[in-house]
């Protein structure tokens, strides 16, 4: 090191050393503006960015001001010459310290570990993650404020974990069972849902010899998975757990590549990182043709280790750009072992609205293991997180049906190792220019191709016995697979017709639309309106009314149970319906239970709808979609948490049967299903001016995004609710939306944003003479007061809620508030008065049974005993709200009285209880990403 530079960490505290020597960074803001210099390595920070990355919302007026007095001080801790310096640059500054920054050299190790690992050897790749791993001396960027340390300290610590799996992986690798079993249970119980680890444990417990130990580790997984988010393991986990109940003897077989490899055992390849999504649809059966596509889709794929390949598969509707992809991505599946990607980005959907890229970032982010409540809001910030998620990963990701680039821009990943295929109508010629993208154009079935497609499907003795016939069904479709498939479904449907007789209904049915068609009689678009309505004519009544008002569902997809209340119909004669429809190739059952169209036959089965049934079947059969989906939230809603101003709900319309899920798994399950296609029903009935029902679906959401933390779903719902309520005139509704704005903008942590929405709620229920709305809007200003730090001004809007609560005589509000009281009281340190209120709030609880409520009592009373020495009845307290709120799920709830129960064993004296406590706190936090995460972690090395 020259003489002058200096050494810089951010993996743990912020420190700087010249020599030997820790320079004096000043106060943590200031620490604040170095991290965000260094984290960006030799990149221009803009002030700007400086300002919103401190203070974010909240920057005083004189912000730009103190941020250049940090630079001075800083400049002149850091000095002006050598590594270290902090350079103008343009509005911002700019600090490079290359090799002197833990960060960068954490970085070019973790890369060299990577080349070795894939080079096959894993002694030299462990080597290089240990002493990566070396570097850090904690949480990075640990006790630096402001939402860009925030973000960072999230987007490193997942990186950190990362690494730390793969280490581990290369021991499994080099057959060091041992010490993979012996330091794996820690990060399995710090991240007890990150599937990879889990899968990495029993291997290395198998390995071990610890078999039944590897077994019950699958089991714990399974029955967290199932409690904590109601899903089942992942392929990874289940592929793990096969093998090792098959004795697979390759699981015992990972030879380091410096050893010559047994000559006749298989080696195995090195397990995935977690988690693993598996998001391809099913594969195109009978698929046929296309190989030239293929082997270039293929001999892309070999360039996918060393850079970032993107191919863009264009051509016109039907010509089977999807298939190709889904088809080629299946085959390819096992050389990305990361796992695949999906979605389907509706580019040219028939009801004109493009899947945001937000919405598709938000997706992946989920399948990557991210749980909603910690998505960035912002979409750069979810860009951001979704390419470091990336990093060092080898993913197929398949964006099908895009729209143009700036949809596609944003779901790139930001390094090599990934392969990304996108359809697209569009030649998607800036993607190629921009960002290298290889083009793929598809145009129609050779003649050859065509005829195998029909002898696949049809069978060889079928078509050799009337090549004519064939022949002439394959000119009709004008070689489109689309138009071919629905044909040949058609065909094979009645073995038993000549071929010809099909040549010669298509023959007549073209025809016939060419006579009414202004345009070109001869393109493929005529062909395949002409197999569309050869296939929609051959359709029993009831699948073909079905198939037209599919046109009206508004999607993306529906179920037997939705269909019958779209057609008025019985459960059985929906799924008859349906079958028929997927059978005949006019409906695609994309997952068990789920029916999709292709946008060309949804736009025919709208236009079908228009032609065939009047507008009011039509708005009819909206309605009682709507109202299907409408009541069967609002029955799941209240399974999972009863809402205290219940809806009134007029009954079902005629034909409507909502489903009935029978507890609060089932809800959750509808929900999760369902997801897309509620924000979908929303956005439809706004569309049509359906605006009490817009209001009544957002509303039903609401229990099932709050606990699954979803944000900007329930953000965007009531927004939506809220105009809405606008058009209506109803006060009332607007008062109950922008109360509900107020309240997710303060579980999100969007504090400034919350006030005027609440403000307004408060307006709007005293114009109403509303003392219950009054009540709620206090409380939840209450509640954004006390996470302000602002206590005494929390507890003024409290004690005003409480004597309208008594007014509207809500004994549930009332019990919430008088503890609301009592824990405010306990924030600004009169614990005794908050025993008082606390105590009281039990009393007038008796006999209501709502499970959540006790419990936050409970943490409260506990709370109130710990300040005021009484340990013992703090202890007891404390258990019985754990209780209740693991009952309840409320698993951040479970964490702060976690927290709060190990200060009481600390200040007790058992500091094994204390530890214990914290332990499981920690583990939670950290599985949310919550910020609480690093206090606990302070207190438990303090105790160490």
């Amino acid at each position: 090191m020259q003489q002058g530079d200096v050494r810089f960490a951010v993996l743990g505290p912020v420190r700087a050393w010249r020599g030997g020597a820790e320079l004096d960074l000043g106060h943590p803001k200031q620490r604040a503006v170095l991290a965000a210099l260094l984290v960006r390595q030799g990149t221009q920070v803009t002030l700007e960015e400086l300002i919103d990355g401190l203070w974010g919302d909240e920057a005083p007026a004189t912000a730009a001001k103190v941020i250049r007095s940090y630079v001075y001080q800083l400049r002149l801790a850091l000095g002006r010459a050598g590594t270290g310096h902090i350079k103008t640059a343009g509005g911002g500054y700019a600090l490079d310290a290359g090799p002197q920054l833990d960060l960068g050299r954490f970085a070019g190790l973790v890369a060299q570990a990577r080349r070795a690992r894939a080079d096959g050897d894993p002694a030299a790749a462990a080597a290089h993650f240990a002493a990566g791993l070396g570097l850090w001396a904690g949480t990075a960027l640990a006790g630096i404020p402001g939402p860009y340390a925030a973000t960072q300290r999230t987007r490193l610590g997942e990186l950190r974990l990362t690494v730390q799996e793969e280490n581990l992986a290369c021991a499994v690798d080099l057959r060091s069972y041992d010490q993979a079993a012996a330091e794996l249970p820690a990060l399995v119980a710090d991240h007890p849902l990150r599937e990879r680890l889990r899968e990495l444990q029993m291997h290395a417990l198998y390995g071990a010899g610890r078999q039944a130990e590897a077994l019950e580790a699958f089991r714990q997984a399974s029955r967290l998975l199932r409690d904590e988010l109601g899903i089942d393991p992942g392929p990874g986990l289940r592929r793990m757990h096969q093998r090792i109940l098959s004795s697979d003897p390759a699981l015992l077989h990972h030879p380091p590549a410096t050893d010559p490899a047994p000559p006749t055992t298989a080696t195995a390849p090195p397990p995935a990182p977690s988690p693993v999504p598996a998001q391809l649809p099913a594969d195109v059966a009978h698929f046929t043709g296309r190989a030239a596509q293929f082997d270039a889709l293929t001999a892309l794929a070999a360039d996918a280790g060393s850079a970032l390949v993107i191919t863009a598969i264009g051509g016109t509707a039907g010509i089977g750009k999807t298939a190709l992809a889904v088809h080629w991505a299946h085959q390819a599946a096992a050389s990305f072992p990361d796992g695949q990607l999906h979605v389907n980005l509706r580019g040219y959907d028939p009801t004109g609205t493009p899947l945001p890229p937000e919405t598709a970032i938000r997706g992946f982010l989920q399948a990557l293991g991210v749980p909603p409540a910690q998505i960035p809001a912002d979409p750069g910030a979810q860009v951001g997180l979704y390419r470091s998620l990336l990093a060092g990963r080898r993913m197929l990701i398949v964006l099908d049906n895009a729209l143009d680039p700036a949809q596609v821009r944003p779901l790139l990943p930001g390094s090599a190792g990934c392969l990304v295929l996108v359809t697209s109508r569009s030649q998607l010629s800036g993607l190629a220019a921009v960002d290298g993208a290889r083009s793929l154009t598809l145009d129609l079935l050779t003649p050859r191709e065509a005829s195998d497609l029909l002898t696949r499907r049809l069978g060889a003795d079928r078509v050799a016995a009337e090549p004519e016939a064939a022949e002439e069904l394959i000119e009709l479709c004008a070689r489109l697979p689309l138009a071919l498939n629905i044909t040949a479904a058609r065909a094979a449907a009645r073995p038993a017709f000549p071929l010809a007789v099909f040549a010669a209904q298509l023959r007549e049915t073209r025809g016939r639309l060419a006579a009414l068609d202004a345009g070109d009689a001869d393109d493929a678009s005529a062909d395949v309106r002409a197999v569309f309505s050869w296939s929609y004519r051959a359709l029993s009544p009831a699948a073909a009314r079905t198939f037209r008002l599919l046109g009206v569902h508004p999607g993306p997809d529906a179920t037997a149970p939705a269909t019958a209340s779209l057609t008025a119909a019985s459960r059985d004669q929906a799924t008859a319906a349906l079958d028929e429809l997927a059978s005949a190739h006019l409906l695609t059952e994309h997952s068990p239970g789920r029916y999709a169209f292709h946008d060309l036959l949804r736009a025919y089965a709208a236009d079908q709808a228009r032609t065939r049934d009047t507008d009011e079947e039509a708005r009819e059969a909206l309605g009682r979609a709507l109202d299907h989906y409408l009541h069967t939230a609002y029955t799941a809603m209240l399974l999972l948490n009863p809402p205290r101003d219940p809806l009134a709900l007029s009954q079902p319309g005629p034909g409507v049967t909502p489903e009935a899920p029978a507890d609060d798994q089932q809800a959750w399950n509808w929900f999760t299903a369902e997801h897309q296609v509620l924000l979908a029903a929303i956005a439809r009935a706004a569309g049509r001016g359906l605006d009490t029902r817009v209001c009544q679906l957002a509303w039903a959401l609401t229990a099932f995004f709050q606990r699954r933390g979803d944000w900007h779903d329930y953000r965007t719902t009531q927004a939506s609710a809220l105009a809405a309520a606008q058009r209506l005139g109803d006060l009332a509704e607007q008062a109950r939306t922008h109360r509900q704005l107020g309240r997710v903008h303060v579980l999100s942590a969007d504090y400034p944003g919350a006030r005027p929405h609440l403000d307004r709620a408060l307006e709007l229920y005293r114009q109403l003479g509303d003392s219950l709305g009054q009540a709620r809007s206090h409380q939840n200003v209450a509640m954004l007061l006390d996470k302000q730090g602002r206590s005494r001004e929390a507890l003024d809007q409290a004690q005003q809620a409480l004597p309208l609560y008594r007014e509207a005589g809500d004994r549930p509000g009332q019990v919430t508030i008088l503890n609301a009281i009592g824990w405010l009281h306990t924030r600004t340190g009169d614990h005794r008065q908050a025993l008082t209120y606390c105590e009281q709030a039990l009393e007038l609880y008796r006999g209501l049974d709502i499970e959540d409520l006790e419990g936050a009592i409970c943490d409260s009373l506990g709370h109130a005993h710990h300040h005021l020495g009484h340990h013992r009845q703090a202890i007891e307290c404390y258990l019985r709200a754990l209780v209740l709120l693991r009952r309840t799920r409320q698993r951040y709830g479970a964490a702060a009285t976690l927290t709060r129960l190990g200060d009481t064993h600390h200040a007790a004296g058992d500091l094994d209880a204390a530890r214990d406590a914290w332990e499981q706190a920690q583990a939670i936090f950290e599985d949310l990403r919550h910020p609480d995460a690093e206090q606990v972690r302070h207190k438990l090395k303090a105790l160490a």
